[in-house]
């Protein structure tokens, strides 16, 4: 169980940082928005892959503790911890320099919600109950 529920972190986290890096440029070209001084995609691709990397283990250790029924409590923690990941995008401080910085939250706040979305859509093909 912990090899698929790790392969299933590993595909969703890839796919997560593609999405990521394919919103990012289409988010950029349409706004004419340039945040390259604080955004890194590869930084992004990195958060996408640990993130999901952690939440297979996550995810193997719940279902571990409650005998092969964790998935509506982990599905709840991981779409509650996205929710609180936004924080941080609308808590960032960004220098003086960024033209349009009311843009930035909305480049980044969606991207925390392609690993869960990745995760939640991938589940079945890696691990039936």
């Amino acid at each position: 169980m912990l090899k698929k529920s790790l392969l299933l972190g590993l595909v969703a986290g890839v796919l997560a940082g593609l999405a990521s890096f394919i919103y990012q440029k289409v988010y950029t070209g349409a706004l004419e928005a340039d945040f390259s001084k604080v955004f890194s995609p590869v930084a992004v691709f990195a958060s996408c892959l640990v993130g999901c990397l952690l939440a297979s283990v996550g995810y193997w250790l719940l279902d571990k503790w409650m005998n092969g029924r964790a998935d509506l409590v982990f599905n709840l923690l991981f779409a509650i911890l996205s929710f609180v990941t936004i924080l941080g995008p609308f808590a960032a401080k960004l220098p003086v320099s960024i033209e349009s910085p009311e843009l930035f939250p909305g480049l980044t706040v969606p991207m925390h919600f392609f690993p869960v979305l990745g995760w939640l859509t991938l589940k079945p093909a890696f691990i039936k109950k």
